[in-house]
């Protein structure tokens, strides 16, 4: 019997106690920092941001962060499959522009009747109040997904200007009113560009196999995608691949979370304890890899390259003298548009912002900072790019890369050392693609980057008396790498090898093409891989050359595992 216990006496009189103003617990919250574009704080969970004072009392426990434990950065209740009243407008914008089957929709380059038609169309639409979908977050990011696919379908109908081939003297595309409004006021209250993104294609543009129920990654996986800009199945199955990485990326999450509580504790049995878990991290980034490659079966590559990719290439697809995207409707007197914006078009018409990309997705981010993969510039990327820096105050990834031998370089700082001041360029392709990451996402990883004990210091530190804790440390990292190698191999053949050929006539009829002579189909073109980019803006060949290399560096016995490092 559990006896009573006496209540604790009441005090006679009030006593105060003022706790010192350095105390942690008299501390601003990290996330409440104020700012002049957020007086009340900014949405953000990054503890760095108190100068090193104010511990992060986040955890990686996903409410703070819009990441479920059954499905990781998918959403944990089902996507909105369409809007109804005052927006069903745009629903019906979105359905003219698909057509009723493949090849029925519009098509790029737009010379046709239909394209102009259709364009003519969306011009005549109202500017439709978007206050109703404040109070819905899932109705908020079907808004997203329809208005982004709207202003792609938009722009790659437009017919190209016969003024001037030189992109640097080319106008701006206009996107008319009736899309850029909406979008501009949804954009900032979901933390992303007004520009499709990886979450509208993929995070927010699934269902599962039993919609009346959550998904799952382990009962009701994703089956289903909600819209496409071709209506082909190899478009769906693209999507849908990223989706079921995604939600395999579920159980990785979890194990990372448990490897951290094991690193605050960091005893003999918290040490034994983690290595099983780096070992079960490994096994999962295979699966993960082994999902991706499903890619090769089920997606046409010869449909990805020339029907379905020129659809995601956004304001800067020209490069960096593209003349971008004009958002019609823009108030004159606000200088930015997203924290996604280069500097170099604020205040300037035309917006250059990029287009969806896998290196959007938080997971294969997520995994890198867990593992400590340090993806900074050299010293020579930063020259080179000093006069392209954008967003210098914006929050950076910061990883503690320490060397197992401590002569191998000169010691970081105590937090780490980060990825530079974001300047342009490949050298920063992962701190910008943070900015095309949902708010939450982006704050999870920023908490993450600081987290008070990073793994890889722990690993070095034992790594003697406990090689089979460095040996699982490094077997996730190789796992990490076999995924890289595998993400080259898919790069290879959907678009080296494409970019290569002429488009079949069973493409070209799909693009709206004439048909080629047999001596025209046959010729190869000369393609340089080294200037073929992505969808994101980077030099593509170059940067997965980089991650995987980059990879292999983090590991503690790399020669162990058979690599030497340059």
């Amino acid at each position: 019997m559990i006896p009573k216990r006496s209540p604790s006496p009441v005090p006679s009189s009030p006593m105060t106690h003022q706790l010192p103003s350095n105390h942690f617990l008299s501390l601003q919250p990290s996330f409440a920092q104020p700012t002049v574009a957020f007086p009340s704080g900014v949405p953000s969970t990054s503890s760095h941001e108190s100068h090193g004072q104010a511990p992060n009392t986040a955890s990686l426990a996903s409410a703070d962060f819009e990441v479920d434990v059954r499905t990781g950065f998918l959403p944990g209740s089902k996507n909105v499959e369409r809007l109804t009243g005052r927006y069903e407008v745009w629903e019906e914008a979105l359905d003219a522009a698909k057509g009723s089957q493949p090849g029925s929709g519009l098509i790029i380059g737009g010379q046709r009747e239909q394209e102009n038609l259709w364009r003519n169309g969306i011009q005549m639409m109202p500017v439709v109040d978007t206050a109703d979908l404040l109070v819905s977050l899932p109705h908020l990011r079907r808004a997203h997904v329809v208005l982004t696919f709207l202003a792609h379908f938009y722009v790659h109908t437009t017919p190209a200007s016969t003024s001037s081939s030189v992109p640097s003297t080319k106008e701006p595309i206009p996107i008319p009113a009736c899309i850029s409004v909406p979008l501009l006021t949804v954009s900032p209250l979901l933390g992303l560009p007004p520009v499709l993104t990886y979450a509208d294609t993929v995070l927010w543009n699934f269902l599962p196999s039993n919609p009346s129920i959550a998904p799952s990654a382990s009962v009701n996986l994703p089956s289903e995608i909600i819209t496409t800009f071709t209506g082909t199945r190899s478009e769906e199955q693209f999507y849908l691949i990223s989706a079921l990485t995604e939600i395999a990326g579920a159980e990785a999450l979890r194990l990372m979370r448990q490897s951290l509580d094991e690193l605050f504790l960091a005893d003999e049995k918290a040490l034994r304890r983690l290595t099983i878990y780096l070992k079960k991290l490994a096994n999962q980034i295979d699966k993960i890899s082994d999902i991706t490659m499903t890619l090769m079966k089920e997606v046409d590559p010869e449909e990805f390259y020339h029907l379905i990719r020129p659809w995601f290439r956004g304001g800067d697809g020209d490069g960096p003298n593209s003349a971008g995207w004009n958002y019609l409707g823009l108030d004159d007197t606000t200088s930015t548009t997203s924290v996604a914006e280069s500097s170099d078009t604020q205040g300037k018409k035309g917006k250059l912002f990029s287009g969806p990309s896998a290196g959007q997705s938080s997971l294969i981010h997520a995994i890198d900072i867990f593992l400590t993969v340090d993806h900074s510039p050299t010293e020579q990327e930063k020259l080179e790019a000093l006069n392209a820096v954008e967003h210098p105050t914006q929050s950076k990834i910061l990883v503690d890369s320490t060397p197992i031998n401590p002569s191998e370089q000169s010691a970081p700082p105590a937090h780490g050392h980060g990825h530079g001041a974001a300047p342009k360029g490949e050298a920063t392709f992962v701190q910008r693609m943070l900015q095309y990451m949902p708010l939450p996402h982006r704050s999870f990883l920023l908490h993450l980057s600081t987290h008070p004990t990073p793994l890889r210091p722990l690993v070095v530190h034992y790594a003697a008396s406990h090689p089979a804790l460095a040996a699982a440390y490094d077997g996730a990292l190789e796992s990490l790498r076999r995924f890289r190698e595998k993400h080259m191999r898919i790069v290879s053949l959907f678009i080296v090898q494409q970019a290569r050929r002429q488009p079949s006539e069973r493409v070209r009829k799909m693009m709206g093409l004439e048909p080629l002579s047999g001596e025209e189909e046959a010729q190869l073109k000369e393609v340089d891989i080294t200037e073929i980019r992505g969808t994101g803006g980077s030099a593509l060949f170059k940067f997965l050359k980089r991650c995987r290399d980059n990879t292999t560096k983090a590991m503690v016995r790399p020669s162990q595992a058979g690599y030497e490092l340059e």
